[in-house]
This record gives C-alpha cells, structure tokens and sequence, in this order.
C-alpha cells in the first residue's frame, strides 16, 4: 500500500466485506493522509460506496481494521457514523429529507452532531455560506424534495458542514449533476480543502475529481489497483485501463 507523507487522518487495513456471501471489498488497505484532498475512483460495483460506509464508521467490515487520527476506538458504532467525531459522510443520492424544509434539515445536521441550539445557530451561520443565494432566500419555506439536484447536493453538503467536520467523505457528488454545477461543488470542495479539512471524493466519473485530488486510488471488484499521487505516468495507466470509463 501507497501510504501519502505526513499524519493520516485515516488508516484502513486489510478490508474485506461480503454482503449475504457476495465479496464486495477483497483485503483492501488504504491511507489517507490529514489535510488532503483524495479520490477513489472505479467502476459501478467496484465497492466503493461500501468503502466509503466503512470509512466513515456506517458499517462494520467483515474483516480488517480502520484507524483514525485523534479517534479512540471505543467511539467507533458501526451504524452511528463518527459524525461527533469529525468524520462526515455525504452518503450517494444525498439522503436528505424530503418533506422537511431546507433549514429544518441543517438543523438535523446539527442535531446528529450533538450541537445545542446556540451552537446550532452558530454553525448555520458557517455553513449556509457554502449554499448558493436560492437556498439561503427559501430556507424556512422551500422543501428539500422540491429542490434541483444541484441544490439538493449543496445543501447535503451544508448539512454535513453543520458538524464542523475535520474529514468529509463524499459519494458520488457528480451524479445527475450538469457540468457547471460539479464544478460549483468541487470548488465548495476545494475551499473547504483550503481550509484545512480533509476531504474524499468516491467517483464513478474521475474528470473533476482528478483535476482536485492530490491522490488517487482506483478500485476494481473490492480491490485497489492503483493508489498514489493523482499525476504520472503510473496513474494515467490506471486511468486508462477502462475501469472509471470516460475519465481521462
């Protein structure tokens, strides 16, 4: 395993998953390294998404191990998350509730993060800086279902901003997105990187993600065939080797 210099923010060894005998991850380790900006990229079925859920403490693998900076591992409950703990994860399809108005939702991100109401308002303040003028105008009387997938990707980023988070794990913010809007939510990525978190896209498409990411680690059937710097020789054959499609 290609471990990034400096202080990882998380370190998973030797994963392997199976859902009802199916073999999702297959002895997998990776290092993601404090502060950076990393991708994991593959195929639909590549495992990523149960990647993405074991990282983020959703789910328990079958085997292996994951380490966290700064993270004692009695706070790790599988299907609690590590929200409390820094680690947010931005789940594939954004899972925000529908009926609820934009605001309501923010407020729900505060309460999973077991803010009380004085620091709930306080990080509303922060977090709906990332949302575009359309959601800040409508929060109390726009409906999180009624919204465009643009906006519903801003405002699960808003909500999961409102733990104050150390890491962000993302999954899949390009789906159903037009060009213009993934390269809005990059550059929300982007800053929030500037900043000092630490941030993981999972992609099936790798165009934007590759253009961001310091390091790279493509997947294919629950294994890692490539993890490195995003730049190279090395990774332009991963890239190539038609297991995240249309990426390069």
């Amino acid at each position: 395993m290609h471990e990034p210099a400096g202080e990882l923010a998380i370190e998973a060894r030797d994963l392997t998953h199976r859902y009802s005998g199916v073999l999702a991850l297959d002895g997998l380790s990776i290092a993601i390294a404090r502060g950076s900006f990393s991708a994991v990229l593959g195929p639909n079925g590549a495992g990523k998404s149960t990647l993405a859920q074991i990282l983020s403490g959703m789910l328990k693998p079958t085997a292996g191990t994951v380490a966290y900076a700064g993270v004692a591992p009695s706070a790790v409950r599988p299907g609690r998350g590590l929200i409390r703990s820094g680690i947010c994860l931005v789940p594939e399809g954004r899972r925000l509730f529908g009926q609820l108005s934009i605001e309501e939702n923010l407020v729900l991100g505060g309460y999973g993060a077991g803010l009380n109401r004085a620091q709930t308002r306080q990080r509303m303040q922060e977090a709906i800086e990332v949302l575009p003028a359309s959601l800040r105008e409508g929060m109390r009387t726009r409906l999180a279902g009624m919204l465009s997938g643009g906006e519903r990707q801003m405002l699960a980023l808003g909500r999961a901003l409102m733990a104050n988070p150390n890491t962000i794990i993302i999954d899949e913010p390009s789906m159903g997105l037009a060009p213009l809007l993934i390269h809005r939510v990059y550059e929300v990525l982007s800053g929030l990187n500037r900043r000092g978190v630490t941030i993981v896209v999972v992609e099936q498409q790798a165009t934007h993600a590759i253009r961001m990411a310091e390091h790279i680690h493509v997947m294919e059937r629950g294994k890692l065939i490539y993890s490195g710097p995003a730049t190279g020789a090395a990774a332009e054959q991963a890239l190539r080797s038609g297991y995240v499609g249309e990426a390069v």
